[in-house]
């Protein structure tokens, strides 16, 4: 079995051990060197920076620039950059670095996973799958085929007796897709066809923001549990895989974007901060405290450069993507700013609980615009391609506006306040969520309710029943449609023959030739019921199969996961053993030194029995450790090999399904 470097690296770090045999701790090592060179400026009484460094919650929190220690990666960390010189501003300011075998140990800290004492668990890094960002910035529509879902999950990871209230909704910019956030999901459904499209499952808890990428290839989901834990996943939008997951909060997170050259991630919430991540390495680049209440909303820029962020108490603020420095503070709105759009790369709009709609100038801080778009106050802002834009507010109302600001159309919700409304990418359409778990869609030129999204669907078994009760009812009104065209040939046959045995210009002539428009608009009529169905019925058909391959592919899925799951658990313990391995050599190799000590006084003797049983017993623990460790991985042998030819078997399977299926598809499509 291949063991990941990363894991590995990882674990054999989380041991990483002193010449006493010990694991470095922030506790036990790394506390007095830094009360002997750094507390002196980073205490709670004086924390140069916002750092301080007196207790393991305080340092791990970090200062004003973000944080300073990443986990298994002393490299990528700022402070062993400045201990070591790597990095200014040098520490300690104006003297010579702190001692060899110090910087070593703090690397062993972090390296080790900024262990804090001996019985906590290493913090290890969270590092990207792939790199994401892009040479440049992605505004424009990307070349081919906007990127659309591919084989994803059909089955929703929850369903409910009743459904619950989305506070999460975005349009891909280039594609049929929305994303609208679920309990612990995120549904994918086709815009044209208001039919699911795939499941994200976000098991930590309940997407607060969603955001696609400026090219529509990713989709960014903000979240978590109130209270509890926030972070910020990323998935690329046709395999459904999670590229990178970034944010460990305390709280939901409330507001995220993603940059158009995909370089950085910001995300914020209840704890008033903004903090930026890269997207390459997963740190924190920046934190930034400048809000006084909890962040509500937050864009990027078109060109990378800005960021644009609001919160509870209407303040608005415009951020340098790279350097984290304030770039304007936008003054105006008297309510909490739901909602942050761009308009070209110096043009930001906002909307917020005040009613207003503002669009700002970000190179000189002024408002070019503001609109009293809704009485009670705005909740959501979207801005299309061409600039017309789409509010939903307190009024109970969706509004599409001009470019200018003029109040093109109204669409009303019947049910509730809404939460959130957005064009579809073609802006031809107007989809809206609110505070009853209703979501709506309007065509956007006549304002006409076009159908509904389910946020709680149906599982797959029962909307493949659904479909396959349609097929039978499409089979039947197709014979009786059939039927009803026969009937409509024979009395128009039948008409024929009267007429042409009638006399001409017979009083029965004149009465037969007053039936034929009667008897032409019948059989048209008949026609016209009949062209459609053979299309209709095949469409169908289609979706039965697109539903049976989806039911397969859950199987597959569920297969996949568990086989992934029994994989991660057989490298963890084999990492185990090895680190239990090397823990053991290093405590033997101590031994053997000890022994070698020679002692006079009964005090040292004693001393040195006691080191001597002390490394005796845990060469025994960790050899122990190592063994059960092996032993658990080899009982995972079996089980994985035959998780695998399940997996394989299956995933054999769902290809000759798909390839069957694959000309009713084409059928329907045509």
């Amino acid at each position: 079995m291949k063991i990941s470097p990363l894991l590995l690296a990882s674990a054999l770090g989380a041991v990483a051990l002193t010449a006493q045999g010990q694991k470095v701790t922030y506790d036990d090592q790394v506390m007095p060197i830094l009360r002997n060179a750094c507390l002196k400026c980073h205490n709670p009484d004086k924390a140069k920076g916002d750092l301080d460094m007196s207790t393991f919650s305080a340092l791990i929190k970090g200062g004003s620039s973000g944080s300073v220690v990443a986990g298994g990666n002393p490299d990528s960390s700022k402070l062993y950059k400045v201990i070591t010189h790597a990095e200014e501003p040098t520490m300690p300011p104006n003297s010579a670095k702190i001692s060899a075998g110090d910087i070593e140990t703090i690397r062993k800290w972090i390296a080790g996973g900024l262990l804090e004492n001996s019985g906590s668990k290493a913090v290890l890094p969270n590092r990207p799958k792939v790199d994401l960002t892009l040479a440049s910035a992605s505004t424009g529509r990307p070349a081919g085929p906007p990127p659309m879902p591919g084989e994803l999950l059909l089955e929703p990871a929850v369903r409910t007796e009743r459904t619950s209230v989305s506070t999460a909704l975005a349009s891909s910019p280039w594609a049929p897709i929305a994303a609208l956030g679920g309990q612990r999901q995120v549904l994918l459904y086709n815009t044209d066809t208001l039919e699911l499209s795939g499941v994200l499952p976000f098991p930590e808890g309940y997407p607060s923001d969603l955001k696609f990428s400026r090219n529509g290839k990713l989709l960014l989901c903000g979240g978590g549990r109130g209270s509890k834990a926030g972070l910020v996943v990323v998935w690329d939008i046709a395999s459904g895989e999670r590229v990178i997951t970034v944010g460990d909060e305390l709280d939901s997170v409330l507001a995220a974007d993603i940059s158009a050259d995909q370089k950085w991630i910001a995300l914020g919430g209840p704890g008033r901060l903004v903090k930026i991540y890269s997207s390459k390495t997963g740190d924190l680049i920046h934190k930034i405290k400048k809000h006084t209440e909890w962040v509500t909303a937050m864009e990027f820029s078109p060109d990378s450069r800005l960021l644009a962020t609001g919160d509870r108490n209407g303040g608005v603020h415009v951020w340098e993507s790279d350097s984290g420095e304030e770039a304007q503070t936008l003054a105006g709105h008297r309510g909490a700013v739901q909602a942050i759009a761009w308009r070209g790369t110096n043009l930001v709009s906002s909307a917020g609980e005040d009613g207003a709609v503002k669009l700002w100038n970000v190179d000189d801080g002024t408002a070019v615009r503001s609109i009293t778009a809704h009485s009670g106050g705005a909740v959501a802002l979207d801005i299309a391609h061409d600039g017309r834009f789409v509010t939903a507010g307190r009024d109970k109302r969706a509004v599409a506006w001009s470019a200018e600001g003029s109040n093109l159309r109204a669409f009303t919700f019947t049910n509730d306040i809404p939460i959130r409304a957005a064009f579809t990418h073609d802006a031809a359409r107007v989809i809206g969520s609110d505070w009853n778990g209703n979501v709506s869609v309007w065509d956007a030129t006549n304002g006409l309710l076009v159908g509904e999204i389910a946020l709680n669907p149906l599982m797959i078994a029962d909307r493949l029943a659904a479909a396959q009760k349609r097929v039978l009812e499409q089979e039947a009104a197709g014979v009786k449609a059939v039927a009803a065209l026969a009937a409509a040939q024979m009395d128009a046959d039948k008409f024929k023959a009267e007429l042409a045995a009638a006399p001409t210009n017979s009083p029965a002539a004149k009465d037969l030739a007053k039936k034929s428009d009667a008897v032409a608009a019948a059989l048209a009529t008949a026609k016209t019921a009949v062209n459609p169905r053979p299309l209709e019925l095949a469409a169908a058909k289609a979706s039965v199969e697109k539903l049976k391959l989806g039911q397969f592919y859950t199987g597959l899925y569920r297969a996949r996961e568990e086989l992934v799951a029994k994989k991660r658990e057989q490298e963890r313990l084999l990492a185990e053993n090895l680190a239990a391995l090397a823990a053991a050599k290093n405590a033997n190799n101590e031994l053997t030194a000890a022994k070698k000590v020679t002692t006079t006084t009964k005090e040292e003797k004693e001393k040195l029995a006691a080191r001597v049983k002390q490394l005796s017993d845990q060469i025994k623990s960790e050899e122990a450790k190592a063994k059960n460790a092996k032993s658990e991985a080899e009982k995972l042998a079996k089980p994985i090999i035959t998780e695998q030819a399940k997996v394989d078997k299956l995933n054999a399977e769902y290809q000759k399904l798909k390839q069957a299926a694959a000309p009713a598809q084409k059928t329907a499509k045509l």
